[in-house]
């Protein structure tokens, strides 16, 4: 006899093997999947963005794309996860019979009805799809959305469209419908560019009732509850005994070294991306030799995550002592440890 997945079973499954350790397992969602009720409709739309988002979501790699679009089903619909029934990038169709999709999807049955969006939201004018300023499609899908997910760095907080200089107003979703008067609940997947793991499981989570544990910035904490210095870098170690590398590249005669001079942002990044990795979990920023970025945070990429490829304004301190005294001074105190330790050995067996 065949167990069925609960939701309570998917939700351990999920996030109790540990916060931001939990890997998509296909499995699971598949057998989740199964138990929906119905399928769930799909509004993708797309307001200030580079369109990198949705290349990222396509390049997903367990399950891929093809899975994602074909046999990760939903209850006995027959279909996908994944397929929208609008989606401005990627869409079977073009001009005035895509917009038709929309009004398709607004009148889809209630409780079932998920908005994606990607990109940032700008003042009027700046942003037209389908003869429409962004900013009304946006309402009026809003309005009638059970669930809204932000996508990307750019639609969760504004992100690059959004950085200072900017004069086109931009913002993320959550930020836009508090300022229009929409009380909704947004879900935000940021990182530039979203990580596909993130959109696939909150999709399954959603559409088997399990809704994500999100922190004080609407992001779940499955994938943005861990920081990213203090508790997944590999490359701490180096930091505690102040190895650096000074320019990118660069490998000090140890063999590697933290990469806190080059800019990286770790110690405000919250984000899992250390365990999680990119494309196929092949490796991340750091690990090819780049700083973190902390495009995982609201005020990327202005505030302190800024200038890219400067340190942060302050070195964080052990015991009020730069980090740099520390690595010396462990050294050291590690060559007198052994000295006296040498000494002592050398006296005990000469009284004996």
């Amino acid at each position: 006899m065949e167990l069925k997945l609960t939701r309570r079973d998917f939700l351990k499954s999920m996030t109790m093997v540990g916060i931001s350790a939990m890997l998509i397992n296909k499995a699971d969602i598949l057998k989740a999947l199964a138990q929906a009720k119905d399928y769930w409709h799909i509004c993708w739309l797309n307001g200030a963005s580079c369109s990198g988002c949705e290349v990222s979501f396509a390049q997903n790699a367990d399950p891929d794309i093809v899975e994602i679009l074909t046999s990760m089903t939903v209850g006995e619909s027959g279909l996908p996860i994944a397929l929208p029934d609008y989606m401005q990038v990627i869409h079977p169709t073009s001009g005035s019979l895509a917009m038709e999709f929309i009004e398709v999807w607004k009148k889809a049955s209630e409780k079932r009805k998920i908005l994606i969006v990607v990109g940032s939201v700008q003042n009027p004018g700046f942003c037209e799809i389908g003869g429409k300023d962004f900013r009304d499609l946006l309402i009026e899908t809003s309005k009638v959305a059970d669930y809204i997910i932000a996508f990307g760095s750019c639609s969760s907080f504004g992100g690059i469209p959004g950085a200072k200089g900017n004069v086109t107003g931009a913002k993320g979703v959550s930020d836009f419908l508090k300022e229009v008067g929409i009380r909704k609940t947004v879900i935000n997947l940021p990182r530039c560019p979203g990580h596909p793991d993130s959109l696939v499981s909150t999709l399954a989570s959603v559409m088997v009732g399990v809704i994500p544990m999100l922190d004080n910035y609407g992001r779940p904490v499955d994938f943005f509850g861990m920081n990213m210095h203090s508790e997944l870098c590999p490359y701490r170690p180096f930091y505690d005994r102040g190895i650096f590398i000074t320019k990118p590249g660069e490998y000090p005669t140890s063999g590697d070294g933290c990469r806190y001079k080059i800019g990286c942002k770790g110690p405000i990044a919250y984000t899992d991306c250390a365990l999680r990795k990119w494309n196929n979990r092949v490796s991340y920023c750091l690990e090819v030799g780049a700083p973190c970025l902390s495009c995982s945070e609201k005020e990327f990429p202005d505030g302190d995550t800024s200038p890219f490829w400067k340190e942060l304004p302050g070195l964080p301190l052990i015991l009020n002592a730069p980090v740099e005294v520390w690595g010396s001074g462990l050294v050291a105190a590690a060559a007198a440890g052994c000295a006296i330790h040498f000494a002592r050995k050398k006296i005990k067996k000469k009284e004996e």
